[in-house]
């Protein structure tokens, strides 16, 4: 594969991957709203939201994978996030067909389970039981995903991303963090890895002993985790409590509406 178009390029998950894809591929296609400086050699920058089809197009085109960070990653309301995610994440899918892309990478959530209790391991075939508005626009992406692998032949990843930061900063994030080294060398796993079924959905999660979530699906693709929340659990209190029933956190609050998470 020669040339990625990497949305929401402009984010927090992209400045750390970006690196690594421009090792990987001859051209990286930035797609972002906002300007873009100091772009790597073999980067490209294409202005457009997730509205615009016809940029999208322009931004796909010669593509032979696409990485999907781009939508609304917080609770929203539902104007927001049905344009966000609901449609912007069928506009991009659409683009990738349209230009015959091979591998697209659904960067989901695992507020799509967020309701299950904390007392659960939960792996890619539990019920889906979303936590809030943002996590049933992560449900639609994976559903999504599945059609275009089946009717259209699309290779297709999605990751239920945990919480992805340089370190955990609090006692729940001993369950569900994600370091910035293994989210990249998960999402490069999922660029590369054989798809026999053209159809993979896996936990981005590092090795924390106290996970609620399997990573075997991950693992089948040849992600190995490198780091471990445990190695924080000195600086918090690793015997406390999930702060919620429910493994979706504060999502699962009826007043939560976002923004402080």
């Amino acid at each position: 594969m020669r040339r990625i178009l990497l949305t929401g390029a402009n984010g927090r998950m992209a400045a750390a991957m970006r690196p690594r894809l421009a090792e990987m591929f001859d051209e990286v296609v930035l797609y972002s709203r906002s300007d873009m400086t100091e772009l790597r050699g073999n980067e490209r920058l294409v202005r457009g939201d997730l509205m615009d089809a016809v940029r999208l197009d322009a931004a796909a085109k010669g593509a032979d994978a696409v990485v999907h960070l781009g939508g609304k990653a917080d609770e929203s309301t539902f104007e927001e996030i049905s344009q966000a995610n609901i449609v912007g994440t069928y506009n991009v899918l659409e683009a990738a067909r349209r230009a015959s892309v091979r591998r697209f990478v659904y960067a989901s959530s695992h507020h799509v389970t967020g309701f299950h209790p904390v007392e659960s391991l939960v792996c890619e075939s539990s019920a889906v039981r979303p936590d809030s508005l943002y996590g049933v626009s992560k449900v639609f992406g994976e559903a999504l995903g599945r059609l275009y692998a089946d009717k259209w032949g699309l290779e297709v990843v999605c990751i239920r991303i945990g919480v992805c930061r340089q370190q955990p900063e609090n006692s729940d994030q001993l369950r569900t963090w994600l370091s910035v080294r293994d989210s990249i060398a998960l999402f490069e796993a999922a660029l590369t890895a054989d798809i026999p079924d053209r159809y993979r959905v896996v936990y981005g999660v590092s090795d924390n002993s106290r996970t609620f979530w399997s990573d075997r699906s991950a693992r089948e693709l040849g992600f190995t985790p490198q780091d471990s929340a445990d190695e924080f659990a000195a600086e918090f209190d690793g015997t406390a409590p999930f702060s919620s029933a429910h493994q979706g956190g504060r999502f699962t609050d009826p007043d939560y509406a976002g923004g402080t998470w």
